[in-house]
């Protein structure tokens, strides 16, 4: 195992060329737009420009660097720590009509080991949205997209338990899955009232996965498809108040009757939920809900669910030049874990995160994160609690250069001996934009 100094050498370098560079002085923000945050502020001296054609604008940019991890296998005992080569392309295509919208987007997120090479990956994102505007009250919105996904090793499904009680990892490498899909809405404002109607559909198909006993097993019983609609009706009661109820149903259906242990995973589910919108003069805006939620299997192994249905997300503007950020979100996810003779139907996912950004210079912006995050295995006795702490730095050098820099600490404390672990990431990037 390489020497336990090792985490902060890229936090050394980060910190060593950020002295090096000239010394600023803090200059006077341009105002925050109500709505915004201390990220999403623009910085006309240093935004990126992009490349014009016509009514659009392309933007290409990719950040690329060296990634520290304590603990590559997510395991509690014999950790193996690793550097990763992390390459990220990005590029966005963006319309600048005075009605409508069309943009693109597409993004890479690859990653490569020095010494694990079972662990590398290869990400992808692509997405193309709209909107057409019927009239000033009413619209018509839409999107497509395709990603690639892998699997990594804290993810929940990963390892199983056996009866014993030991945690036996099941694939030798990540498991790398598609995702294509796409939405539709239609939005109409009558006054102080307001109607948003959504429908969409997508796909999940896996690759097959490579076991520690070097056999190939498929995974194409966990290939789906998912499929949504939802309305929202809100009223504002109050300039910068808005009250709003929202319901949605889905229903989930596998490509094969039954899984491979002979068990038919097909659910139907809803979402009732009443909340309110604020939007305080641009200090405080946001949204926070409160409902019911549940989700009924056809196989009557699996264990429904139903309970408390909670989310929502504030941004607050300390100051011109701090933001607070919190988010709240409770959703009922796809499991495929087992424990002896126990079958997961799902789990149930409620996250919870803070997070602090500010403006040191205009150039130089610093942030802060706090989560946690609870996976409740319906069906069988597991409860996973993680705890995340992230800090980093953004500069941008030059209009067209910036480094990104950070630390962030991640725990998982579990009900079941043997799932708990602990992992450090310490990484530090150099990007380029147009």
């Amino acid at each position: 195992m390489k020497p336990s100094s090792l985490p902060f050498l890229a936090l050394a370098l980060a910190s060593t060329v950020l002295t090096a560079l000239p010394a600023a002085t803090p200059v006077s923000a341009q105002e925050l737009q109500r709505g915004e945050s201390v990220l999403e502020r623009r910085r006309p001296e240093v935004e990126q420009l992009g490349i014009r054609a016509g009514s659009f604008r392309i933007l290409p940019r990719i950040e690329t660097g060296l990634t520290y991890e304590s603990n590559v296998f997510a395991t509690e005992n014999d950790t193996r720590d690793d550097f990763i080569w992390v390459t990220q392309p990005r590029v966005d295509v963006r319309s600048d009509f005075n009605n409508h919208a069309l943009n693109f987007s597409a993004s890479g997120n690859i990653g490569r080991f020095f010494d694990y090479s079972s662990e590398n990956y290869a990400d992808y994102r692509a997405q193309v949205d709209g909107r057409y505007d019927i009239t000033r009250d009413s619209s018509v919105s839409g999107l497509l997209f395709s990603r690639r996904d892998h699997e990594g090793r804290s993810d929940p499904n990963f390892d199983v338990s056996l009866g014993t009680g030991t945690v036996v990892p099941r694939f030798a490498e990540p498991v790398n899955y598609f995702t294509h899909g796409g939405e539709a809405s239609f939005n109409q404002r009558f006054n102080r009232l307001r109607v948003r109607l959504t429908g969409g559909a997508q796909y999940t198909s896996y690759q097959d996965a490579e076991l520690t006993n070097g056999r190939t097993e498929s995974q194409e019983d966990r290939d789906r498809w998912n499929y949504t609609g939802a309305a929202r009706v809100g009223y504002e009661f109050i300039q910068g108040y808005e009250a709003f109820v929202q319901g949605s149903y889905n229903w989930t259906r596998y490509r094969l009757s039954r899984d491979f242990g002979g068990v038919n995973r097909d659910s139907d589910g809803y979402e009732v939920v009443g909340g309110l919108s604020t939007d305080l003069t641009g200090l405080i805006n946001g949204e926070i809900y409160a409902g019911y939620l549940s989700r009924t299997y056809d196989d009557p192994t699996l264990k429904d669910f139903g309970g408390l249905a909670v989310g929502g997300r504030l941004n607050w503007s300390v100051t011109q030049l701090t933001s607070v950020t919190g988010s709240l979100s409770r959703q009922v996810r796809e499991s495929t874990y087992a424990r002896g003779s126990q079958i997961a139907s799902s789990y149930n996912r409620t996250v919870a995160a803070v997070g602090v950004d500010h403006e040191l210079l205009r150039t130089l912006l610093l942030n802060a994160r706090v989560q946690w995050r609870q996976d409740d295995f319906n069906g069988v006795d597991r409860t996973d609690d993680v705890y995340t702490l992230g800090a980093g730095a953004s500069y941008q050098l030059s209009r067209y250069v910036f480094l990104n820099g950070g630390y962030t600490y991640e725990k998982r404390n579990s009900n079941l001996s043997g799932f708990d672990y602990s992992d450090n990431l310490v990484y530090l990037r150099v990007g380029a934009q147009m």
